[in-house]
């Protein structure tokens, strides 16, 4: 019976350190989908996906900006998308269809870029160890959750593998 005990323990333990890993990993994500926007606004336009919030019933998802951890809606979306402001960084030129950006801000973006794709994997590692404790497999609306979250993240890392194959920072 105690070594029963130790085993699911064991799992129970692993189960919420990768969710914990998750969490933090998420939030690692966010920061630098934010800062990435915010050094190139038109960074975004490709890369929206819905995600589920993790303080949220795993049946429960939000649409989020890929960008910041604010709640938006289709239409906030469309208007930001859609604005003409001039952001630090990119000068606009008269004729120009996109903002020019500096060398600088190319060499920030490919880092963050690289920073990114290291958390996806993170994400990537601590989501399917979860899939794979004894709570979740046990809890059909969690392995939902978490089979969506690590779809939505390979589905990330391959569009950043293009993304870079590419050469683009867009």
């Amino acid at each position: 019976m105690a070594a029963q005990m130790m085993e699911y323990e064991s799992h129970s333990s692993r189960g919420d350190f990768a969710m914990q890993r998750y969490l933090l990993l998420q939030g690692q994500h966010e920061e630098l989908r934010q800062h990435m926007h915010e050094l190139c606004p038109t960074y975004s336009h490709a890369s929206s996906t819905a995600v589920t919030s993790p303080s949220l019933s795993p049946t429960r998802s939000v649409t989020l900006s890929p960008l910041s951890s604010k709640h938006t809606s289709p239409s906030r979306n469309h208007r930001r998308s859609s604005g003409h402001s001039h952001r630090s960084g990119s000068r606009t030129f008269p004729g120009a269809l996109e903002p020019v950006l500096d060398e600088e801000i190319v060499g920030v973006m490919a880092a963050d870029e690289q920073k990114l794709c290291d958390v996806n994997e993170g994400i990537k590692r601590a989501l399917t160890e979860l899939l794979n404790s004894e709570a979740v497999r046990k809890d059909r609306n969690m392995r939902t959750w978490v089979q969506t979250r690590l779809m939505d993240t390979e589905r990330e890392l391959r569009t950043g593998r293009r993304r870079r194959s590419n050469g683009s920072t867009d």
